[in-house]
């Protein structure tokens, strides 16, 4: 399964088999730390914890961010138990170890690591100090700090690929017990020799320290000993936290999911999931994901995030994300396609879609908390990017996709667009602004008259992918201009054709509903945000027929709680990811996937209303 465990500086990556697949530090998303590394028993045998004969299952603890990985073979059960605190930068890997069997046992158990340290690694050292018993690794700009509240018996530093290699030693048994080394390609092994009595548990904590480094040895193995002394006590601090910020979310659910359970316990996982992509400084990734990379903060994914969580009571974090977009923004009111999480940029073609979403994303959460003051704050922010989407928008302007594959004037951006410039004007009385801003009312009323008539296929009766170039492919972001921008209304019966024509379009083994037929990324399958999208379109719709007493109302009910009901069946316990492999039913690509997460979230809120422009 794997997960994820972090704070608003620090997110750890745990593999598949309970390994640290690898860190970010000090921003969620940036730098990356690759810390390979395991847990290795040895019995007269070496037995590494990626070794067939284990039982593997692994869940996150309900209520709280702990991530639990179970080892189990005929001999002992070794759960770990990984938790990254609110109020240390620590991964705190609890470990119990259960004698299965009617007599005493006794083995070698190892942690080995090979971390490389940074975006670009550098030559680093590696220290086993002996007055504090724990494994020091540096280099010129971060050190990591690798210690323990049981005993060390032994150790070795090494270099991965050489005959000192702690790996080798792990392999052997036995430990050198070498005390530093240096390299591009350090490694170090500590063993803990573990003894337990017949049906008996043994249990202990490994921490793992990240800081950024002066040269002083003596701070990080002094913060080893405060974390040490208090673990309890951190640990209990930090649960409480999670309890405290997410609280009793079935307040803010669609009354007839609130006594479905299982719904309740997802969703409470993607809003702490959603939690841990945001970071201290405001930005907020797309994805924990370095295969595919995605650990970059996108205006349009970062707004949906930023709606779920003012959705469900969380204003503080949306407007940090506000205030970050803000510092980024290009003079012209645009943003780029992507940034690193410290505001640099990464990828900077031009995607219109994101400055409407974030206009849009920007009015859900005035409208969520009415703080006039928010927009007033912000108001030099959304005039620059109003008075950019009122160019766009009158020259249909040329740009990529949502999707970043294709480039001309698409249905999705311009319903962005329109949303976007409906939502700067709506704030504009906030701030009696409302005058000198009356020009964008024009354009959002000549939006309203021809997008609709320019995207048409009379033909096909349906609406277009694209236009400049003409593109008549089936595209679920083609929804957008409905849902949720309301360009077109959602039972516009051009809208309605649109929508069945792109379900009848897919047609996978597993279910769901894919971004477009002739879709080949990961292969091409069903995605969680465009199942979830038909699903919204279809519910919104319903409810719209039933007030109009159209007996269609039903069969668009049932279609999307189908749809809806695919979503959970494969939501891996609130941990969305990307999408479904459309034979096996698996997670591909990123997973986490936040914009999977959010999505799920605003699905099941109360009312959407609020929401729509």
């Amino acid at each position: 399964m794997s997960g994820i465990v972090g704070n608003s500086s620090l997110l750890v990556k745990i593999g598949d088999y309970g390994e640290i697949n690898y860190l970010f530090y000090p921003h969620v998303g940036y730098e990356t730390h690759i810390f390979d590394s395991a847990l290795a028993i040895y019995d007269k045998k070496i037995k590494w914890h990626w070794d067939d004969d284990w039982n593997i299952y692994q869940n996150y603890i309900p209520e709280t961010n702990i991530f639990k990985t179970i080892l189990e073979d005929d001999k002992i059960i070794l759960t770990i138990k990984d938790l990254v605190p609110v109020s240390h930068n620590v991964l705190i890997r609890r470990l119990y170890i259960k004698n299965k069997l009617d007599k005493k046992i006794s083995f070698k158990l190892f942690f080995y690591e090979s971390l490389r340290i940074g975006e670009n690694p550098t030559e680093n050292t590696v220290k086993f100090l002996d007055d504090e018993e724990c494994i020091v690794k540096f280099d010129k700009k971060y050190i990591f700090c690798i210690g323990s509240d049981k005993k060390i018996d032994s150790f070795q530093c090494g270099n991965r690929y050489s005959k000192n290699s702690a790996y080798i030693d792990v392999e052997n048994g036995i430990l050198k017990e070498n005390k530093e080394s240096s390299g591009l390609m350090t490694d170090s092994a500590i063993c803990w020799n573990i003894e337990i009595d017949e049906k008996r548990s043994l249990a202990f904590n490994i921490y793992i320290i990240p800081q950024k480094f002066d040269g002083d040895l003596s701070i990080i193995t002094e913060q080893l000993n405060i974390i040490k002394n208090n673990s309890e006590n951190i640990k209990n601090l930090s649960l409480n936290y999670w309890r405290n910020y997410i609280g009793d979310i079935r307040k803010y659910i669609n009354p007839e999911l609130v006594s479905n359970s299982n719904i309740c316990s997802i969703a409470k996982r993607a809003l702490m999931i959603l939690l841990m992509l945001c970071d201290k400084d405001g930005g907020i990734i797309a994805s924990p994901s370095l295969h595919p990379d995605y650990r970059y903060v996108w205006g349009r994914d970062g707004s949906y995030i930023a709606i779920a969580l003012d959705l469900y009571g969380i204003r503080g974090i949306p407007n940090r994300f506000f205030e970050f977009m803000s510092k980024v923004q290009n003079d012209d009111g645009s943003w780029l396609q992507n940034y690193y999480v410290n505001g640099n940029p990464r990828l900077t073609a031009l995607q219109i879609d994101q400055v409407g979403s974030v206009l849009w994303a920007m009015d859900v959460h005035y409208r969520l908390s009415g703080d006039r003051r928010f927009v007033k704050r912000y108001w030099d922010t959304i005039e620059k990017a109003g008075n950019y989407l009122n160019c766009a928008g009158l020259n249909f302007t040329q740009c990529y996709d949502l999707w970043e594959e294709k480039f001309g004037v698409f249905a999705y951006t311009m319903g962005a667009i329109y949303a976007g410039l409906k939502c700067a004007y709506s704030m504009s009385k906030a701030v009696d602004k409302r005058g000198e801003v009356r020009h964008w009312e024009k354009t959002i009323e000549f939006l309203k008259k021809e997008v609709p008539k320019r995207f048409y296929l009379k033909e096909e009766g349906r609406f277009a992918k694209s236009i400049n170039p003409l593109n008549k492919e089936v595209d679920i972001s083609i929804l957008g201009l409905s849902y949720p921008f309301n360009l077109i209304d959602v039972d516009d019966e051009r809208m309605i054709k649109t929508a069945e024509d792109i379900e009848k379009s897919f047609n996978y083994k597993v279910g769901g509903i894919g971004r477009y037929p002739s879709d080949i990324y990961f292969g091409g399958n069903p995605w969680i945000i465009s199942t979830l999208w038909l699903s919204l379109y279809y519910k919104r719709l319903s409810g719209i027929l039933k007030e109009k007493n159209d007996e269609r109302y039903n069969y668009f009910l049932q279609k999307s709680k189908k749809l809806f009901d695919w979503v959970v069946k494969y939501s891996f316990g609130g941990m969305f990811p990307e999408q479904i492999h459309k034979d096996l039913g698996i997670p591909m690509s990123a997973m986490p996937l936040g914009w999977s997460n959010a999505m799920f979230l605003i699905s099941i809120y109360e009312n959407d209303n609020i929401i729509i422009p």
